[in-house]
């Protein structure tokens, strides 16, 4: 039998994404953030759907060099930057705008010879603790990199830790150290907001906003449930795997590995061909429902590798019978708090051998 777990990945979503975040930051540039093969959901289809961005953002000089391969002509901004010459190259090769974010790295550019020109953004770590130049220390990284022929603009970036928690003083306080920068440098071009600042913080959308699980449909808020109204996103990839075996059990019987689960009455159960090899937590075991043509259905007994097992008791279904995972009717930002996790881990997660379809 082969594996028929697969992921429905709605395109026409993306774009619909992309304006409701336009909405909330009308005077600003997007950057749509793609990195990770676009959050799970395939590089190249996203970012075709994807066309009215601004600009696109992966994480490191491979993943930009494959998107460029996909032919997409938008600027590209490679957010981990280059560790050597070799990757410095590919950079430029590429037309992709690099970060900019330790001596290391400018010194690399004082010293290789670029035969094109080009843009930079200089990181300024104000609390993230990540990378980034410390902000007394801005200086002299912009006045270095400005001393450089080659590099046509130079535009400042930095990154929130707590901005999906709304009015954070610690995310004021970032915002604070990025404009006591920023000031020094009006002719600079500036990016703070990612998903949550662009939705909850204003003030922090400057000329460029860089959203990443917006676009996908998912509320970045999901620890925070006073979050500003996001139900006009739609989900764009949705789980499903099919039902491939239904079981009557006796009151008394156990259900899976380690025998965890015994059925408290007579029921019926179906086994769902999805496992934690697909990328569907083991840690939901007993803790989570699924949905079948809108009925909810919970999963009982260990979640194993290739399969589950769910009571359907109260249902009428019969197998091949479809079941969504996560997607329109179960959220997937309520697996991922029920798993303690979160949405972009479960949706970079999905493994290689779920198939995704496009539609």
């Amino acid at each position: 039998m082969n594996r028929s777990a697969y992921a429905l990945i709605k395109l026409e979503n993306l774009a619909h994404n992309l304006d409701i975040l336009r909405s909330f930051a009308p005077h600003s540039k997007v950057i749509s953030v793609v990195k990770a093969d676009a959050y799970g959901h395939g590089l190249a289809k996203t970012a075709q759907a994807l066309t009215s961005s601004d600009a696109f953002a992966v994480a490191c000089t491979n993943e930009a060099a494959e998107l460029r391969a996909t032919g997409i002509l938008h600027p590209i901004i490679c957010l981990q930057g280059f560790a050597d010459e070799k990757q410095l190259q590919m950079i430029v090769d590429a037309n992709v705008q690099t970060v900019v974010h330790n001596d290391d790295q400018i010194k690399l550019l004082q010293n290789h010879h670029l035969n094109q020109s080009i843009q930079v953004w200089l990181k300024i770590d104000t609390g993230m603790g990540r990378l980034g130049f410390r902000p007394e220390d801005t200086h002299l990284a912009l006045q270095q990199l400005e001393d450089i022929s080659n590099i046509s603009k130079i535009r400042l970036m930095t990154h929130f830790a707590n901005a999906d928690l709304l009015d954070n003083e610690y995310t004021q306080r970032q915002l604070k150290a990025f404009d006591n920068i920023a000031k020094s440098f009006p002719d600079k071009e500036r990016s703070a907001a990612n998903s949550a600042a662009t939705l909850a913080y204003s003030n922090s959308h400057y000329e460029w906003v860089r959203s990443g699980l917006v676009l996908y449909g998912i509320s970045p808020f999901q620890a925070d449930k006073s979050h500003p109204d996001t139900t006009e996103l739609k989900p764009v990839m949705s789980l499903h795997a099919p039902i491939i075996a239904i079981k009557q059990f006796k009151k008394g019987d156990a259900i899976g590995y380690g025998s965890q689960y015994i059925c408290p009455n007579d029921m019926r159960v179906a086994v769902v061909a999805i496992g934690y090899a697909d990328g569907y937590p083991r840690a939901l075991t007993s803790s989570m429902n699924v949905s079948i043509n809108g009925n909810h259905a919970p999963i009982i007994g260990r979640i194993s590798m290739d399969m589950m097992t769910i009571d359907i008791s109260h249902l009428e279904t019969h197998i091949g019978e479809d079941v969504e995972l996560w997607g329109d009717d179960i959220c997937v930002s309520e697996v991922a708090s029920t798993a303690n996790t979160i949405s972009y881990e479960l949706l970079c997660g999905i493994s290689g051998r779920v198939k995704c379809i496009y539609q």
